[in-house]
């Protein structure tokens, strides 16, 4: 069990906008980008910034989301989690990044974990 890296999520309704201001801001490029349809999100990635538009109604409980983690292994995470008593909040889903699971922990405060899709 263990967190590859973390990213920060940054809301937006104008995605070329915020990709500009951010990659002037923290002087990385675009890294992936991607679209979820059925949830009318686009998101970007740049450094360890995770810009995200949305349309108001489909945001749910990606709102209050504080951070995203990137683990090796999400199963184990979300026992862990359980057992701490966290509340799940969405997922496990699958996404265009691999799959994910948002959880609202003991102190009320929203992550993301994300298990990437294998390099194979």
């Amino acid at each position: 069990m263990k967190v590859l890296s973390t990213s920060v999520p940054i809301f937006t309704r104008d995605m070329e906008a915020a990709i500009e201001r951010y990659e002037a801001l923290t002087r990385e490029t675009v890294r992936e980008r991607f679209e979820v349809p059925e949830q009318g999100i686009e998101i970007a990635i740049l450094g360890s910034l995770t810009i995200i538009a949305w349309p108001e109604h489909h945001i749910g409980a990606l709102r209050h989301l504080r951070a995203t983690f990137i683990v090796d292994s999400l199963a184990e995470y979300a026992a862990h989690l359980r057992s701490t008593g966290a509340t799940t909040l969405q997922g496990p889903n699958p996404t265009p990044a691999g799959t994910n699971l948002i959880v609202r922990d003991v102190e009320g405060v929203v992550f993301e974990f994300v298990e990437p899709h294998s390099k194979e």
